[in-house]
């Protein structure tokens, strides 16, 4: 980006197209170490999908995986899975709050067709 003009260069698009396909390639290959039980692809493709880089942001995944890491024998997994558990329940709330102001707006509106607001009539 150019430097306090707030515009984005192509060159800047360019670099973060690179990085983009970079971090998709990575999570591709370490998808496939995991899958064949690479115990450090399992830790590094949990912190993808924690940090939401390469592959969309799962807490749920990246807990599965920093679990395997850890049962591996991997010591810093168990930090990392506390990490994503926190994660979790902070999406759960975010979704409770969201269906709860939901059906808030719900109630609201059939309150609303129920018992519309009068109309006010000007004296003459």
């Amino acid at each position: 980006m150019a430097e306090g003009s707030g515009i984005i260069s192509d060159t800047d698009l360019t670099l973060a197209n690179a990085v983009a396909r970079a971090m998709d390639k990575s999570a591709e290959l370490l998808r496939t170490a995991s899958d064949a039980g690479d115990n450090e692809a399992h830790f590094a493709l949990g912190l993808l999908f924690l940090l939401g880089r390469g592959v969309e942001k799962n807490a749920g995944e990246a807990f599965k995986l920093f679990s395997l890491a850890h049962d591996a024998g991997d010591a810093q997994a168990a930090h990392f899975r506390e990490l994503a558990v926190e994660n979790l329940a902070r999406d759960q709330l975010k979704d409770r709050e969201s269906e709860d102001a939901t059906r808030a707006a719900m109630k609201d509106a059939q309150r609303r067709q129920r018992f519309p607001k009068p109309k006010l009539v000007e004296p003459d």
